[in-house]
């Protein structure tokens, strides 16, 4: 029974021993959080994001689509091998062939009697009335028996090469359409990478927004309690009446509640941020506190001459132009002859009932005359195919017109918003400081600190909003030109 105490009480003390330690690394690994600045979150967002993952490799298939495009100029060379079996002998049909046969017949006698007709007693024989006479005589012979092919068994084994001379251009526009698509998931590779960042700039702010608001909550909440305190005292001294606690108990439980909520909305919008950088759970991080106001200038024109010379959707639409394109060449090639050299050689030949020659070489030519009207037609169709991405390329322009002058019109709204709320906010804060000081005083009343502690936190929160929505703002107009990344240096 001692030995069973003392092993249970060994084992007690290990598994203590190993819960503090596990509390001790626990705590070490999350208090360790990893600060994460706005480039640094971008450049593991541009590793780590799946969806810019998928287009990579997007990138790699067409990649190897265009070199297997190029193979198309290259010769074919094929290996044909086989094996038949025949239940019965292969019997050629005389009958069929039978006037043939007499014919031929006919033909070698009359040569026949031509060539030694003198040593055999038949000079003066001329060769056509030989061959005339053989073919009645033949004609009264009985049919001639079939002739029987003495193999069942029948392999076949060959290599086949095959080099296209002229195809019309298809080719060569194959091989230009495949390099287009290799083109076209580059830019959407960009495209993706453009909205991925633009997702986590938007997202980030976000989160130093919540950080930022939270701290004025928190304050506005300290500040209010302090209050309370305070009127508290003052009612036990008979200072104040005992309505004014009620009312400082009320802004308190407000001040509480909007706390909570911005703080449960700042868990929420580090869950996004995490999700856009793909970052694992048990990797703790934080972000920046604050980010200061920068006094920017735009030029309009240099800002859309930017859009139309780097916005993704532009260049995507030059490849589309170019591979509609070659669309229209492949349809064209098809009302051309095809020409093909090809050679072949031939193994087994003596098992075989005809036996071909070793070599085979040759050129081919096809052409087609009519197949109900679908080469016309689908040329017709490239036409309108290429008019389709002119089309397009129109309306791409006046949108991206139309989303540089919104966001710089945005931008410039949100600067005059928050320059505008720099002034409010300083009279609110002094507002609340004379107030505060009247009543500390005992010459002011309370109603008046808390409307005053309400008016600031409202105007500061206004002021961070349109902080938040200034660089929001920044953010989407070089989303907009095709340059996401520059806003990184302004809020690094």
């Amino acid at each position: 029974m001692k030995d069973r105490i003392g092993i249970f009480s060994k084992n007690a003390i290990k598994i203590t021993i190993a819960f503090w330690l596990m509390i001790f690394f626990t705590s070490y690994t999350y208090g360790q959080e990893r600060e994460i600045r706005i480039a640094e979150a971008l450049e593991l967002s541009y590793k780590n994001n799946e969806k810019i993952k998928r287009y990579s490799e997007r990138v790699q298939q067409k990649v190897y689509e265009d070199k297997a495009a190029k193979g198309h100029f290259l010769p074919s060379v094929n290996v044909l091998g086989g094996y038949t079996y025949l239940s019965e002998n292969i019997e050629v049909n005389t009958s069929q062939i039978e006037s043939s046969l007499d014919g031929l017949g006919a033909k070698y006698g009359a040569a026949f009697v031509e060539a030694y007709g003198d040593q055999i007693g038949l000079s003066g024989v001329s060769a056509e009335s030989t061959f005339a006479t053989l073919v009645s005589v033949l004609g009264q012979f009985p049919a001639y028996p079939n002739l029987i092919v003495d193999n069942q068994q029948i392999p076949t084994a060959a290599i086949i090469a095959t080099q296209p001379i002229f195809t019309g251009g298809k080719i060569i526009a194959g091989k230009k359409y495949a390099n287009a698509e290799l083109q076209s998931s580059y830019i959407e590779l960009q495209q993706v990478k453009d909205e991925i960042a633009n997702e986590l700039i938007d997202r980030y702010l976000t989160v130093v927004l919540l950080k930022q608001v939270i701290k004025t909550r928190q304050q506005v909440y300290e500040g209010m309690q302090i209050h309370k305190e305070q009127a508290e005292r003052a009612i036990q001294l008979e200072i104040l009446p005992k309505h004014d606690l009620l009312r400082a108990q009320v802004a308190v439980a407000n001040a509480e509640k909007e706390l909570n909520n911005d703080t449960n909305s700042l868990q929420v919008a580090e869950m996004a941020l995490r999700t856009t950088i793909n970052l694992p759970d048990s990797v703790p991080f934080q972000v920046t506190d604050s980010i200061g106001y920068q006094d920017l200038y735009f030029d309009f024109d240099e800002l859309l001459n930017a859009a139309n010379t780097g916005q993704p959707i532009l260049e995507l639409i030059d490849q589309k132009e170019a591979m509609a394109k070659q669309a229209h060449v492949v349809e064209k090639s098809k009302f051309m002859p095809n020409i093909a050299a090809f050679g072949s050689y031939n193994m087994f030949r003596e098992e075989l009932p005809i036996v071909p020659p070793k070599f085979i070489v040759g050129v081919q030519a096809q052409f087609n005359i009519f197949n109900g009207f679908k080469d016309i037609n689908k040329l017709k169709a490239s036409r309108h195919l290429q008019k389709e991405v002119k089309s397009a390329r129109e309306y791409a322009t006046q949108q991206i017109h139309l989303l540089v002058k919104s966001n710089y019109t945005n931008a410039l709204n949100q600067q005059k918003l928050y320059n505008s709320h720099v002034t409010t906010v300083d009279l609110a804060k002094e507002n609340l400081r004379i107030n505060t000081r009247r009543f500390e005083e005992g010459i002011g009343k309370s109603i008046d600190v808390i409307d005053a502690t309400l008016l600031y936190e409202k105007s500061k929160i206004e002021q961070l909003v349109a902080l938040d929505g200034y660089y929001k703002a920044i953010a989407n107009l070089y989303t907009a030109i095709g340059e996401p990344e520059k806003i990184i240096p302004i809020l690094n």
